[in-house]
């Protein structure tokens, strides 16, 4: 694509932050299209409402895909911002300090398991490339 976005996400308990939104971590897939999609995403074929209720904090970030679908929703956002849909993007991410030796390489790998990913939030379609976290 050759057009990089370096996006930085903070990854809280309770709230996910980038430079221009911030949003409560929560997700739940709906099992249905939904009649609205407001914080609606989209991805593999089902529907997810991103922000609501937060999740339950769990012993590491990458037992679930939550965060993977939180992190789609807030590379969504940024990128809506900057007025794009397709980008490389590299991904500043980290992890409280007291869990960066021990998660690190894992939320690295969580974070880039696909390289190019395409996925629709509040129904616009977003085109990435996952260059580096």
């Amino acid at each position: 694509m050759d057009n990089k976005e370096v996006i930085g996400i903070d990854h809280g308990f309770s709230q996910m932050k980038t430079v221009s939104s911030t949003f409560t971590s929560g997700v739940t897939e709906i099992t249905t299209e939904p009649a609205f999609f407001d914080d609606v995403l989209e991805f593999e074929g089902k529907f997810y409402k991103v922000g609501g209720s937060r999740m339950e904090v769990r012993a590491t970030k990458t037992e679930t895909d939550e965060y993977y679908l939180l992190t789609l929703a807030a590379i969504a956002k940024e990128l809506r911002k900057r007025g794009k849909r397709r980008a490389d993007v590299v991904l500043a991410v980290g992890l409280p300090a007291t869990r960066y030796g021990d998660e690190k390489q894992d939320f690295i790998d969580y974070l880039s398991r696909d390289r190019e990913v395409s996925f629709r939030f509040e129904q616009y379609d977003y085109q990435i490339n996952i260059i580096k976290v």
